[in-house]
């Protein structure tokens, strides 16, 4: 596959899966190491660590195998010279990389279809299951696209900041984000500044309550234009800002974050929402007036979603809806092709016309079976 890829692919970046590789630890560590878990969590930590160096990595993990006497271990020698091909420290300046660091995505994808289809099936019944796994999918989105559309801001930290994520990102995105505010403002903090020309040099520390340690990142901050980066390189890795950037950013009281640093796969507004409507989905009533009326109430979401954090501008917008709706129902009668085809379709049914003036009176009284002259 590795000679394949790099002949095929040219401009993919081919790497082993660390999943399929940490599970084979247990079986290629024998005697009383095997039941050493301390060994296995820190292994498990060292590896699976987001936020480390190379030059940490190879540090670290040297000082564990002489801890351990593992110096001479031949899988985990070779597994070390092949570090850079499944080691997430060495996936740093590759964007998006932590998104997909094993074979989840395409097993995944073969787990959803085997539940509704099998080798066995037909062509025809293959594309139902197909049409079925499909809609589940479809249904997940639209519960997703629920949750950020209804979703309320509570806010946690009292930081601006907060509120304009709640803003930008999707319900997902914005819990995780959020995270990120909140811990950058407990547990991290500024030791020591540097200036040199436009640009802003921090030195923010990390505390890490597991062992009680405390990590140093470098964030640099152009004040020009906002712009920033920091040494752990989460921005590059997953696609949202790190604790570290919002514990300097809460510090020069910036309460936005910059444009530039907004990945428009994590915005809530990416998706039209002409994609989540009845008549995209199924494609019923193609009626010229159906379609005037799903453009309605798509204006009508698109300006609720974007004054969703207003409340002065919401209430200016329903009062003038209603002054549209008195304006509609008091000017008279409205033309309606629905109603007119409605008409006609119970005309067609009594083989009557309806117009003209119907006058209804009481029916006549009736003459009750069995019932005797009252004496």
């Amino acid at each position: 596959m590795k000679a394949a890829i790099s002949e095929v692919f040219t401009d993919s970046r081919h790497r082993l899966c660390m999943w399929h590789i940490m599970k084979k630890l247990p079986t290629k560590i024998a005697g009383d190491l095997l039941q050493n878990s301390e060994l296995r969590a820190l292994i498990h930590r060292l590896v699976w660590s987001i936020h480390m160096k190379p030059s940490t990595f190879e540090t670290r993990w040297q000082l564990l195998m002489e801890e351990y006497g593992l110096q001479d271990h031949d899988w985990l020698n070779d597994m070390y010279s092949i570090r850079d091909q499944w080691v997430p420290a060495y996936f740093r300046d590759i964007p998006m990389c932590c998104l997909m660091k094993t074979t989840s995505r395409c097993e995944s994808s073969n787990s959803s279809f085997k539940v509704n289809s099998s080798s066995a099936n037909t062509l025809v019944q293959f594309m139902l299951c197909y049409e079925t796994r499909i809609d589940n999918q479809r249904y997940r989105q639209r519960v997703a696209e629920f949750k950020t559309s209804s979703s309320v801001f509570m806010d946690s930290t009292d930081l601006a900041i907060e509120k304009h994520a709640f803003e930008l990102y999707t319900y997902a995105i914005f819990t995780e984000v959020r995270k990120e505010i909140y811990k950058g403002k407990l547990f991290c903090y500024i030791v020591n500044t540097e200036d040199c020309d436009d640009v802003c040099v921090y030195y923010v520390n990390q505390l890490d309550k597991r062992n009680n340690a405390t990590n140093t990142f470098t964030v640099k901050l152009e004040l020009r234009n906002q712009s920033v980066s920091c040494s752990c390189n989460n921005f590059i890795r997953i696609g949202y800002l790190c604790r570290h950037i919002f514990c300097v950013y809460r510090v020069n009281k910036i309460e936005k974050i910059p444009a530039q640093f907004v990945v428009k796969r994590w915005s809530r507004d990416v998706l039209p929402k002409s994609l989540f409507s009845i008549e995209s989905r199924y494609g019923v009533d193609t009626r010229p007036q159906a379609a005037a009326r799903s453009q309605i109430l798509e204006i009508v979401t698109e300006c609720v979603d974007a004054l969703r954090s207003d409340v002065g501008g919401l209430s200016s917008f329903v009062e003038q809806i209603k002054e549209l709706k008195c304006k509609l129902l008091n000017g008279g009668p409205v033309d309606d092709e629905a109603n007119n085809d409605n008409y006609v379709a119970v005309e067609l049914l009594l083989g009557v016309s309806l117009d003209g003036d119907v006058t209804l009176n009481n029916p006549d009284g009736i003459r009750n079976k069995g019932r005797g002259k009252r004496r």
